[in-house]
Protein backbone atom coordinates (compact mmCIF):
# COMPACT_ATOMS: atom_id res chain seq x y z
CA UNK A 1 0.00 0.00 0.00
CA UNK A 2 1.11 3.50 -0.76
CA UNK A 3 1.83 5.82 2.08
CA UNK A 4 -0.26 8.92 2.72
CA UNK A 5 2.52 11.24 1.60
CA UNK A 6 2.79 9.64 -1.79
CA UNK A 7 -0.93 9.78 -2.30
CA UNK A 8 -1.02 13.45 -1.35
CA UNK A 9 1.84 14.13 -3.80
CA UNK A 10 -0.05 12.36 -6.57
CA UNK A 11 -3.21 14.30 -5.77
CA UNK A 12 -1.30 17.60 -5.84
CA UNK A 13 0.39 16.60 -9.12
CA UNK A 14 -2.97 15.76 -10.69
CA UNK A 15 -4.41 19.05 -9.45
CA UNK A 16 -1.48 20.96 -10.96
CA UNK A 17 -1.87 19.15 -14.28
CA UNK A 18 -5.62 19.67 -14.29
CA UNK A 19 -5.14 23.42 -13.59
CA UNK A 20 -2.73 23.66 -16.51
CA UNK A 21 -5.14 21.76 -18.77
CA UNK A 22 -7.99 24.03 -17.71
CA UNK A 23 -5.83 27.13 -18.38
CA UNK A 24 -4.77 25.71 -21.73
CA UNK A 25 -8.27 24.64 -22.84
CA UNK A 26 -10.30 27.52 -21.42
CA UNK A 27 -8.00 30.57 -21.77
CA UNK A 28 -5.03 30.00 -24.11
CA UNK A 29 -6.68 28.21 -27.06
CA UNK A 30 -9.73 30.56 -27.19
CA UNK A 31 -7.41 33.58 -26.89
CA UNK A 32 -5.27 32.37 -29.81
CA UNK A 33 -8.41 31.64 -31.83
CA UNK A 34 -9.82 35.11 -30.99
CA UNK A 35 -6.56 36.80 -32.11
CA UNK A 36 -6.52 34.86 -35.40
CA UNK A 37 -10.19 35.66 -36.00
CA UNK A 38 -9.56 39.36 -35.27
CA UNK A 39 -6.59 39.50 -37.67
CA UNK A 40 -8.61 37.85 -40.44
CA UNK A 41 -11.55 40.19 -39.90
CA UNK A 42 -9.31 43.28 -39.88
CA UNK A 43 -7.57 42.09 -43.06
CA UNK A 44 -10.91 41.67 -44.86
CA UNK A 45 -12.09 45.05 -43.60
CA UNK A 46 -9.07 46.68 -45.27
CA UNK A 47 -6.72 47.27 -42.34
CA UNK A 48 -3.03 46.61 -42.94
CA UNK A 49 -2.44 44.36 -39.95
CA UNK A 50 1.25 43.74 -40.67
CA UNK A 51 2.09 47.47 -40.81
CA UNK A 52 0.09 48.16 -37.67
CA UNK A 53 1.90 45.36 -35.86
CA UNK A 54 5.27 46.73 -37.00
CA UNK A 55 4.37 50.21 -35.74
CA UNK A 56 3.27 48.81 -32.42
CA UNK A 57 6.41 46.69 -32.16
CA UNK A 58 8.62 49.64 -33.04
CA UNK A 59 7.32 51.44 -29.96
CA UNK A 60 9.13 48.89 -27.82
CA UNK A 61 12.71 50.13 -27.21
CA UNK A 62 14.67 46.91 -27.68
CA UNK A 63 12.83 46.04 -30.92
CA UNK A 64 13.41 49.58 -32.24
CA UNK A 65 17.16 49.30 -31.69
CA UNK A 66 17.31 45.95 -33.45
CA UNK A 67 15.22 47.32 -36.31
CA UNK A 68 17.51 50.35 -36.71
CA UNK A 69 20.59 48.11 -36.81
CA UNK A 70 18.91 45.89 -39.39
CA UNK A 71 17.92 48.95 -41.45
CA UNK A 72 21.51 50.27 -41.38
CA UNK A 73 22.85 46.91 -42.52
CA UNK A 74 20.21 46.76 -45.25
CA UNK A 75 21.10 50.29 -46.38
CA UNK A 76 24.81 49.41 -46.46
CA UNK A 77 24.07 46.26 -48.41
CA UNK A 78 21.82 48.07 -50.84
CA UNK A 79 24.43 50.83 -51.33
CA UNK A 80 27.12 48.26 -52.12
CA UNK A 81 24.71 46.40 -54.40
CA UNK A 82 23.78 49.65 -56.16
CA UNK A 83 27.45 50.56 -56.66
CA UNK A 84 28.20 47.10 -58.06
CA UNK A 85 25.17 47.28 -60.34
CA UNK A 86 26.10 50.76 -61.55
CA UNK A 87 29.69 49.66 -62.24
CA UNK A 88 28.39 46.67 -64.19
CA UNK A 89 26.01 48.89 -66.20
CA UNK A 90 28.83 51.37 -66.81
CA UNK A 91 31.07 48.60 -68.12
CA UNK A 92 28.36 47.33 -70.45
CA UNK A 93 27.74 50.89 -71.73
CA UNK A 94 31.47 51.33 -72.40
CA UNK A 95 31.51 48.08 -74.38
CA UNK A 96 28.45 49.19 -76.35
CA UNK A 97 30.09 52.55 -77.11
CA UNK A 98 33.28 50.84 -78.34
CA UNK A 99 31.25 48.51 -80.51
CA UNK A 100 29.29 51.44 -81.98
CA UNK A 101 32.52 53.38 -82.62
CA UNK A 102 33.97 50.37 -84.48
CA UNK A 103 30.79 50.07 -86.55
CA UNK A 104 30.93 53.81 -87.27
CA UNK A 105 34.54 53.54 -88.47
CA UNK A 106 33.58 50.65 -90.76
CA UNK A 107 30.63 52.64 -92.15
CA UNK A 108 32.88 55.67 -92.69
CA UNK A 109 35.40 53.60 -94.65
CA UNK A 110 32.58 52.07 -96.71
CA UNK A 111 31.18 55.55 -97.35
CA UNK A 112 34.58 56.86 -98.47
CA UNK A 113 35.07 53.97 -100.89
CA UNK A 114 31.55 54.44 -102.28
CA UNK A 115 32.18 58.18 -102.69
CA UNK A 116 35.42 57.46 -104.57
CA UNK A 117 33.62 55.01 -106.85
CA UNK A 118 30.84 57.54 -107.44
CA UNK A 119 33.38 60.25 -108.23
CA UNK A 120 35.15 57.99 -110.72
CA UNK A 121 31.84 57.10 -112.38
CA UNK A 122 30.81 60.77 -112.53
CA UNK A 123 34.17 61.83 -113.97
CA UNK A 124 33.97 59.05 -116.59
CA UNK A 125 30.44 60.12 -117.48
CA UNK A 126 31.44 63.78 -117.66
CA UNK A 127 34.49 63.12 -119.84
CA UNK A 128 32.41 60.87 -122.10
CA UNK A 129 29.65 63.48 -122.34
CA UNK A 130 32.17 66.24 -123.00
CA UNK A 131 33.87 64.27 -125.77
CA UNK A 132 30.45 63.49 -127.28
CA UNK A 133 29.52 67.17 -127.14
CA UNK A 134 32.84 68.22 -128.73
CA UNK A 135 32.43 65.62 -131.48
CA UNK A 136 28.87 66.80 -132.10
CA UNK A 137 30.04 70.42 -132.28
CA UNK A 138 32.82 69.53 -134.73
CA UNK A 139 30.38 67.55 -136.87
CA UNK A 140 28.02 70.55 -136.93
CA UNK A 141 30.84 72.87 -137.99
CA UNK A 142 32.00 70.48 -140.72
CA UNK A 143 28.42 70.13 -142.02
CA UNK A 144 28.05 73.92 -142.01
CA UNK A 145 31.28 74.34 -143.99
CA UNK A 146 30.24 71.67 -146.47
CA UNK A 147 26.86 73.36 -147.01
CA UNK A 148 28.54 76.67 -147.87
CA UNK A 149 29.90 77.54 -151.25
CA UNK A 150 33.49 76.43 -151.73
CA UNK A 151 34.84 79.98 -151.95
CA UNK A 152 33.22 81.09 -148.64
CA UNK A 153 34.35 77.89 -146.88
CA UNK A 154 37.89 78.47 -148.28
CA UNK A 155 37.93 82.02 -146.88
CA UNK A 156 36.88 80.70 -143.42
CA UNK A 157 39.39 77.82 -143.47
CA UNK A 158 42.24 80.16 -144.36
CA UNK A 159 41.36 82.40 -141.39
CA UNK A 160 41.21 79.53 -138.85
CA UNK A 161 44.20 78.25 -136.88
CA UNK A 162 45.82 75.43 -138.81
CA UNK A 163 45.02 72.70 -136.24
CA UNK A 164 41.30 73.46 -136.36
CA UNK A 165 41.33 73.80 -140.13
CA UNK A 166 43.09 70.41 -140.44
CA UNK A 167 40.55 68.81 -138.04
CA UNK A 168 37.59 70.11 -140.06
CA UNK A 169 39.14 69.19 -143.41
CA UNK A 170 39.86 65.62 -142.24
CA UNK A 171 36.20 65.10 -141.32
CA UNK A 172 34.87 66.43 -144.63
CA UNK A 173 33.97 64.35 -147.65
CA UNK A 174 36.77 64.21 -150.21
CA UNK A 175 34.91 66.17 -152.90
CA UNK A 176 34.07 69.04 -150.57
CA UNK A 177 37.62 69.07 -149.19
CA UNK A 178 39.14 69.29 -152.71
CA UNK A 179 36.72 72.07 -153.75
CA UNK A 180 37.62 74.14 -150.69
CA UNK A 181 41.40 73.55 -150.95
CA UNK A 182 41.34 74.56 -154.61
CA UNK A 183 40.10 78.00 -153.60
CA UNK A 184 42.63 78.51 -150.78
CA UNK A 185 45.99 80.13 -151.51
CA UNK A 186 48.50 77.53 -152.69
CA UNK A 187 50.94 78.01 -149.78
CA UNK A 188 48.18 77.64 -147.16
CA UNK A 189 46.73 74.64 -148.99
CA UNK A 190 50.19 73.00 -149.07
CA UNK A 191 50.66 73.53 -145.33
CA UNK A 192 47.22 72.12 -144.60
CA UNK A 193 47.81 69.06 -146.75
CA UNK A 194 51.20 68.51 -145.06
CA UNK A 195 49.63 68.58 -141.61
CA UNK A 196 46.80 66.31 -142.72
CA UNK A 197 49.28 63.72 -143.96
CA UNK A 198 51.15 63.71 -140.62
Amino acid sequence: MKSGEEMSKNIQKEKGQSKFQIFFMVILIPAIFAVILAVVLLYYLGFNVGETFQQAASMLPFIEEQQEEGDEEAVQLTDEENIAQLEHENQSYIQQIQQLENELEEKDSELESLQEQLFEIDSDDISGEESEEVTADINDIVKTLEDMTASKAADIISELPQDEAVTYLRMMRVTNRSNILSRVEPETAAELLTQMSN
